[in-house]
């Protein structure tokens, strides 16, 4: 977890650290046979935390600058292995074994990028416990209300997310514009959404719900082709008001939509 404020990789550090480092590692769930991935470790104030009370601590880390300080540090403890490396760029297959834990205060910038890398290596990766932008962990963990977005029902088909906590912007040095929060994406192992629905039709019919945000659910679909009344139609076979907005529609309804359209092709 990076905490020295490294402007190039949108880095901060905390003022109180230890307090807020104690709540992640309480929250987190962390066991001495759990396998850990941190992205963006820094000077390795969350590392050293970790390190002792697990099996494996892998840590991926841009700056080069840091590598020395790091290797300096834990490089005499057994479980430790350091990759230099952009996480979006780094083959996870090559450093990762299945049931891996990710901990970490990812860079806020690439938040969705990084999510993304997780989901995909979800048969290496079950659960996350990042820190993300306060918004950014709202919008993902909503369960309904204007904050929902293609980045939620996108983290709702492979898991199931929960924010934990919040980290007041005060706790951080310099003072950044926003507060921060720390939340759980857990990615479901038995792939419940994906049994139901291919990943191709479920983004096809999410990305138009939510291709125009001012728009309603009808004018919206029949972005791909329908006819506003046939989509009302549909509507009406699971209750759902023709003047409904995308953010409001649960994932199990799209997923009830999507299979009415679809069966009668």
């Amino acid at each position: 977890m990076s905490f020295n404020h490294k402007k190039k990789y949108g880095q901060n550090f905390l003022n109180d650290e230890f307090e807020v480092l104690n709540k992640i590692i309480e929250v987190s769930d962390i066991k001495s046979e759990d396998n850990i991935l941190e992205i963006g470790p820094g000077q390795g104030a969350l590392t050293s935390m970790l390190i002792d009370k697990v099996k494996k601590l892998t840590c991926i880390e841009i700056d080069n600058d840091l590598e020395k300080i790091l290797q300096k540090k834990f490089s005499n403890k057994q479980n430790f292995e350091l990759v230099m490396g952009d996480i979006l760029e780094v083959d996870l297959k090559k450093y990762l074994t299945p049931h891996t834990k990710v901990v970490a205060n990812i860079p806020y910038y690439i938040t969705s990028p990084i999510i993304n890398k997780i989901i995909e290596h979800r048969d290496l990766i079950d659960e996350a416990y990042i820190m993300v932008q306060k918004e950014v962990g709202e919008r993902i963990c909503a369960r309904e209300g204007k904050e929902r977005s293609i980045l939620t029902l996108a983290v709702e088909y492979y898991g199931e997310a929960k924010y934990l906590f919040t980290i007041p912007r005060e706790h951080f040095k310099p003072v950044p514009n926003v507060d921060s929060a720390f939340i759980k994406i857990r990615l479901y192992e038995d792939q419940k959404y994906q049994k139901k629905i291919s990943e191709d039709l479920f983004f096809k019919y999410v990305k138009a719900a939510f291709s125009n945000k001012r728009k309603n659910i009808v004018n919206n679909f029949s972005t791909l082709g329908y006819s506003k009344d046939y989509i009302k139609e549909i509507l009406k076979k699971i209750e759902i008001s023709e003047n409904e907005r995308a953010e409001n529609i649960s994932i199990d309804n799209f997923i009830r939509l999507i299979e009415l359209f679809e069966v009668s092709k």
